[in-house]
């Protein structure tokens, strides 16, 4: 609590985390917190706010929420939520206080991943308070179409025109010629290659969830390597911070944490991969583990897989006996 300066109102309300809170909860819960007591809702601004809310014919936030904006907390709630989702506010107060909302967020949401990562049986929660973290790092939402706004020299209209052009990942980016950037963001040479080289040094990740032989009715273990696929690239450029790192965070269909751990990019920079053994209890829902790697301040570089593990016995569902006789990995990637 001292230490990321949180106030003692916000701890208690945290306490009340059910462990299953999604990402619209999580922002509904932090919109509450004692940290934001200084921003006042002014009468006129309650026509914008609604708006931003609600409105047929703009583009309103992603989370609505039920009737008209009477609250602080409900402006609040629309200020993370249009800045998370690139929505201009053309009022200089409510930029203002976007700024002072997001300022404290950082240390909120922060805090919050820490705390949840004391407790064991909150998977859905933990793993959503590392992604709103780090939504708050980067001002975008974490499915966002907007990931080259997060590169330098690229503010929100050339990041329209980027999104506008169908460019809305790291690898399409990438992809992409030169001189054609250049064209789409009507920009002189070598923006372009500069555009392509900060992407090109970013960190690339890969996944790997293999299960190893040894298993019973119980427990299975599995073995997860991370690999730095441009790990020769990044030895000489790094577009991301020494600082950076990637989240492992692994569920089981019960909601329990199996594993919850940092791992810097200056470890995989000295080798390339890093692995680790996990012994998985089975779970009573479901045989499938979620397995995510999260990164700490870019939207567009996380993995996120279902993998189904295998235990000796056959799992009885009502009359019926389910064998479960292959291994199977389904992955969807956020490139």
């Amino acid at each position: 609590m001292a230490w990321y300066y949180i106030a003692f109102d916000t701890v208690k309300q945290f306490f009340t985390v059910k462990g299953t809170e999604t990402i619209n909860e999580l922002i509904t819960m932090i919109s509450n917190c004692a940290e934001f007591l200084d921003v006042k809702l002014r009468t006129n601004e309650k026509k914008i706010l609604n708006t931003l809310n609600k409105d047929k014919d703009k583009i309103t936030i992603r989370f609505p929420m039920e009737g008209k904006i009477k609250t602080r907390e409900m402006k609040i709630n629309c200020l993370i939520q249009a800045q998370l989702g690139c929505i201009p506010i053309q009022d200089f107060t409510l930029t203002q206080d976007t700024g002072r909302v997001f300022r404290n967020g950082l240390r909120v949401t922060r805090w919050l991943s820490d705390f949840l990562a004391s407790c064991k049986n909150n998977f859905s929660a933990l793993l959503n308070s590392l992604i709103l973290a780090k939504c708050f790092r980067c001002k975008l939402w974490e499915n966002s179409l907007h990931v080259s706004k997060q590169l330098e020299k690229i503010g929100v209209s050339l990041s329209n025109a980027m999104v506008n052009a169908g460019l809305t990942s790291f690898k399409k980016i990438e992809d992409t010629n030169a001189r054609e950037l250049e064209l789409i963001l009507n920009r002189h040479p070598p923006f372009g290659n500069q555009i392509k080289e900060s992407v090109s040094h970013l960190p690339k990740y890969e996944l790997g969830i293999e299960q190893l032989p040894k298993y019973s009715d119980t427990l299975a273990e599995i073995l997860v390597t991370i690999k730095l696929t441009n790990y020769e690239q990044l030895q000489t450029k790094r577009t991301a911070t020494d600082f950076h790192y990637v989240t492992l965070a692994i569920g089981d269909a019960d909601n329990q944490v199996i594993l919850n751990q940092k791992i810097m990019d200056s470890v995989l920079l000295k080798t390339g991969n890093w692995m680790k053994k996990i012994e998985v209890k089975r779970a009573l829902k479901s045989e499938d583990i979620s397995v995510n790697l999260i990164s700490s301040d870019y939207v567009g570089l996380d993995i996120q897989q279902t993998y189904t593990a295998f235990y000796l016995t056959q799992k009885t569902v009502g009359s019926k006996v389910v064998t479960n006789q292959k291994l199977k990995a389904d992955s969807s990637v956020d490139m």
